[in-house]
């Protein structure tokens, strides 16, 4: 029988990648996965979703700088607005999952829950590989805390089509992954035995305490040095120097190890980057940028208790220099 097809193309610098979505006679939307090349030349082009408001960044890897377009059919018939509005939206996960953002993706689906709800079957099978990570940063790796977990995890049912709980919907996407036994263990215990049992890792997950570190003081001194202003202007001399800063924030170098010594948390996992007062100066050196947020750390250290340094990259960076609190991004990789 017929169906619509439509496609939503990613284009970066590292090439480019098509995604197929498809539309049954009888209305059923659904993905295909991506395919190799597509005739686009006679469809109709329209502008996908990035992330925030990109302007919201300060720093992005060229990897997460991408145009994100959708392709409807040129005779398009009956397209409802909450299957355009999931055409629209979905680039920026499919775009998280493939750069291993996982934190991005939970992000992306607590934004858009009320869109996303309604077409979970799709959206879980696109989330599943990168959802157990995207969970754990959900929930152990920012400042929201566990918030509902613990009561979703203790009651661990299947959920419905138009859930947007993002937790819910993360778990769900997860279970596979994390095989979830409530009654033996503890949602830490869970993950703990998740890191032990399974490697390599990409994280992604936000920092805490940053503004009262040092690396965070020299930020404002960055922007002021290129003269350049998020928001403000775009003469030519403010985008030469905002390319600057990516470039600066690009070759910066960081490290992430675990401090037993500490004698606040023996779990603690600290975080440097390279110093910019440095950077100033010619002079390679790190300051403390911040930490894994407590219960991340703890799941951490006590699954690869004798691991104690992480392979590290300042991923992205949101907000303004003025306010940094939990939007430093770092990729762990273990």
């Amino acid at each position: 029988m017929a169906q619509d097809i439509f496609y939503v193309k990613l284009e970066s610098l590292n090439g480019d990648v098509i995604h197929q979505f498809t539309r049954s006679s009888t209305g059923i939307l659904d993905y295909t996965g991506t395919v190799d090349a597509a005739d686009l030349s006679q469809m109709q082009c329209v502008e996908g979703s990035r992330y925030f408001t990109p302007s919201w960044y300060t720093y992005l890897p060229t990897e997460m700088i991408t145009e994100i377009t959708v392709y409807l059919p040129g005779d398009i018939q009956k397209l409802d607005a909450n299957q355009y509005s999931f055409l629209l939206h979905i680039g920026a996960i499919l775009l998280a999952v493939q750069e291993r953002d996982p934190l991005l993706v939970a992000e992306l689906v607590n934004r858009r829950s009320s869109v996303f709800g309604s077409f979970l079957p799709i959206l879980l099978h696109i989330i599943k590989p990168v959802a157990a990570e995207a969970l754990f940063a959900w929930v152990y790796g920012s400042f929201r805390g566990e918030g509902k977990f613990p009561e979703i995890y203790k009651k661990n049912v299947e959920i419905s089509i138009g859930e947007t709980d993002t937790t819910a919907i993360l778990f769900a996407a997860a279970r596979d992954a994390l095989t979830p036994n409530p009654e033996t263990e503890s949602a830490k215990e869970m993950f703990i035995r998740y890191f032990k049992q399974n490697k390599p890792f990409n994280l992604t997950i936000g920092l805490v305490g940053a503004s009262s570190h040092p690396w965070v003081e020299s930020l404002s001194k960055l922007h002021s040095t290129t003269d350049f202003s998020f928001g403000m202007n775009f003469t030519e001399k403010s985008l030469l120097a905002g390319q600057k800063i990516q470039e600066i924030y690009a070759s910066l170098k960081s490290k992430a190890q675990a401090e037993p010594y500490n004698p606040h948390d023996s779990n603690a996992i600290s975080v440097s980057i390279d110093s910019l007062e440095s950077f100033y100066r010619g002079i390679p050196g790190k300051s403390k940028a911040g930490y894994i947020r407590a219960t991340g750390a703890e799941i951490l250290r006590k699954a690869r208790p004798n691991l104690f340094s992480y392979k590290t990259t300042l991923w992205r960076m949101g907000a303004t220099p003025s306010y940094f609190e939990n939007s430093i991004i770092m990729r762990l990789e273990f």
